[in-house]
């Protein structure tokens, strides 16, 4: 008897390019995705650094690496101003789309 694979689903993580915006401003939007046919694999990084007096600090980080290429993913987004984005690119796992900032609604 063998045990099914666990299922591997999408990931999606949006950053802007900046955290206050004002109305007229341009808003730039950072997508990175990872689509559920591509299987990833953690490579862990460490590293150390010494001051001038011999301390010693060290620090260690986990990233995703896709064994595959990344497919382009289809990318909507939407927002509670109304505002309409433009995609700017979508390649390898990160779409960049833009907006300006609307007029927020009455009453937000």
């Amino acid at each position: 008897m063998t045990t099914p694979a666990p299922a591997v689903t999408p990931t999606l993580e949006l950053s802007a390019d900046k955290p206050v915006y004002n109305v007229g401003d341009l808003l730039t939007l950072t997508a990175n995705y990872s689509d559920a046919s591509v299987a990833a694999v953690t490579l862990h990084i460490t590293a150390s650094a010494q001051d001038a007096a011999g301390n010693v600090v060290n620090a260690e980080l986990d990233v995703q690496v896709n064994t595959q290429a990344q497919q382009p993913m289809q990318i909507g987004v939407s927002d509670s101003f109304s505002d309409t984005y433009a995609l700017v690119s979508n390649d390898g796992g990160v779409a960049v789309l833009t907006t300006t900032i609307g007029t927020p609604p009455a009453g937000a």
